[in-house]
């Protein structure tokens, strides 16, 4: 019996069918646009047709979706798509179709997660779950910063979803409040959320509000700027290339790169306090799968540990990035086998 598993976001959508085994194995997948497609039913319904001959259709099914959930039913805002499991069952003949927040369902994947798929930064991971119970926490920047929270026991698995990004956004220094400020006023906001500052969106921010300064008004950046604003078609990677300019020596970019770094280890160490994850606080999402130097710096780990009292209880929680670009889609497949499992449908 195989498996199906998916990864839905704005940008980048992946279906693929795993072999229902210990360890699931891909054996089929399709990457897809996900903006060049009317709906994510087009997209389902076109992965369906052209299975190949010699992959049998799945019986269980888990989609990774960036959205909010309520009652089997997501919309994902930078789509505009409203996804119901009811439909995808019945285009697809899977009656076993969960659909599950793309930072939660990597807390399936946890216990079957191989070394080649993530990187230790900080203290020991007891990778052994069939004995204890494990408290677990995920946190990641990307477009956005997406928070889970996660109980691992020998028998079960149980997430927590979290719109913890959305939190307001704390200012520790006096740089850190001038960006505040400066956001506040550009954007025409009234408060500021964690995620405006900590993500990839966010080091694009910063990166502006040190451009916004005319004493940088000369910055080889400040072209690219221009025109980013003035053709809306213009797709240039801004924290990509603040990131290459801070790892090539441009002071002003490695001033906003370590703001940046600071405000994201932070912002770790107070979700490994609320959540008191002794068991482990994983990091996913691109950036810090491209920037594991960083991730892995004195400015990330120390403003993860800066907590006071509690400074020593962080120095041991293990932090453990998440290397694997495909993990939201494997943790998928663990998902869809432990439904099987529990089912009585393992094969």
């Amino acid at each position: 019996m195989n498996l199906l598993a998916g990864d839905l976001g704005g940008t980048k959508t992946i279906l693929a069918i795993y072999s229902n085994e210990n360890y699931p194995k891909k054996l089929f997948h399709k990457y897809y646009i996900s903006s060049e497609w009317k709906s994510f039913y087009s997209i389902f319904e076109d992965f369906i047709i052209h299975l190949p001959d010699h992959i049998s259709l799945p019986e269980y099914g888990c989609i990774g979706v960036a959205g909010q959930l309520s009652n089997h039913k997501v919309k994902i805002t930078n789509l505009g798509w409203n996804i119901e499991t009811e439909e995808l069952s019945q285009l697809s003949k899977i009656n076993n179709i969960e659909l599950i927040n793309d930072f939660s369902v990597l807390i399936y994947g946890i216990p079957f997660f191989k070394k080649s798929q993530y990187e230790v930064i900080q203290g020991t991971l007891n990778s052994e779950y069939k004995t204890n119970q494990k408290l677990v926490a995920i946190i990641g920047a990307g477009t956005g910063l997406g928070m889970s929270r996660g109980l691992i026991t020998p028998e079960s698995i149980f997430i927590f979803p979290s719109e913890g990004g959305h939190r307001e956004f704390s200012p520790r220094t006096e740089k850190e409040w001038e960006l505040v400020k400066w956001l506040k006023k550009k954007l025409n906001i009234q408060r500021v959320s964690i995620e405006r500052i900590i993500s990839g969106t966010g080091l694009g921010l910063i990166a502006r509000w040190k451009l916004d300064d005319p004493i940088n008004e000369n910055h080889p950046l400040q072209r690219t700027l221009k025109k980013m604003d003035s053709d809306k078609s213009d797709f240039t990677d801004l924290p990509a290339l603040v990131w290459a300019k801070a790892n090539n020596g441009d002071k002003l970019m490695s001033e906003a790169w370590h703001l940046w770094l600071n405000a994201y280890g932070s912002a770790a160490g107070d979700l490994a306090l609320q959540e008191l994850c002794s068991s482990g606080l994983w990091i996913s999402g691109g950036t810090a799968a491209k920037n594991l130097d960083g991730i892995n710096s004195s400015n990330f780990l120390n403003a993860f540990s800066n907590k006071g009292r509690f400074q020593s209880y962080l120095k041991e929680i293990p932090l453990i990035v998440l290397k694997d670009p495909e993990a939201t889609l494997f943790s998928s497949a663990c998902r869809a086998r432990l439904s099987a499992e529990s089912n009585g449908r393992l094969s």
